[in-house]
């Protein structure tokens, strides 16, 4: 073989290196740029979702409010099926749109709650209430949010002892040698009720397998 062809497939091969090496570099350039517009657009969608949330929540809160006693009167069937009524208009609005399969759930599930009430009439239902403060969880969690807190306004248990007994909790839990490692995300129990252990999941993490709060008819 001539030293003119062997120079030839040499430099053939060269080539053919020097142009598979820059299909990768240009092959993992386009990959980092996909996942970087990948990563953008799931931030502003996430930004969008939250705002939209933001926006829609409120008027959901504000019907949940018509189930409260502190609203001046009674709580009667026919008020529970106003709420059932709000209830059904938001969720097929833009709050529905935009609330997770949980959210949506504990609305439809107070929305039942409260029809089958103004339907049948008779005495309330007991479940009425922990399906509104789950409701509550659940739209509080959509927001990221801590959960839902219980008052108690009895003379010597206060909301602020409430919260420094979490807070001790949570700086013994986060200690090398503690009981174990707290979330964050609290919820203010009543005095005498299991003490105040924190509970919730951890901020960031989606909300599964939410379990109704213990019924709270403030």
């Amino acid at each position: 073989m001539s030293e003119q062809i062997v120079t030839a497939m040499l430099s053939g091969l060269v080539a053919l290196l020097v142009a598979a090496v820059g299909a990768a570099l240009t092959l993992a350039q386009q990959r980092r740029e996909r996942a970087g517009w990948l990563s953008d657009l799931k931030s502003g969608w996430a930004l969008e979702l939250h705002k939209a949330r933001l926006e829609s929540y409120p008027e959901v809160f504000r019907i949940l409010g018509g189930l409260s006693h502190a609203a001046g009167s009674a709580l009667t069937p026919e008020a529970a099926g106003q709420v059932a009524v709000a209830l059904n208009g938001w969720f097929y609005g833009p709050g529905g749109m935009c609330a997770t399969a949980t959210a949506r759930g504990a609305v439809l599930g107070l929305r039942h709650c409260c029809r089958r009430w103004a339907r049948d009439g008779g005495r309330q239902p007991d479940d009425l209430y922990r399906w509104r403060n789950l409701t509550i969880a659940a739209l509080r969690s959509d927001l990221d949010l801590a959960g839902r807190e219980s008052y108690d306004f009895r003379p010597g248990s206060t909301i602020l002892a409430d919260l420094r007994r979490e807070l001790e909790s949570a700086e013994r839990g986060a200690r090398p040698g503690g009981a174990g490692r707290t979330s964050g995300r609290f919820t203010l129990r009543r005095p005498g009720r299991g003490g105040a252990a924190p509970t919730g999941r951890a901020a960031g993490r989606p909300a599964r397998g939410l379990v109704a709060p213990p019924a709270d008819d403030h």
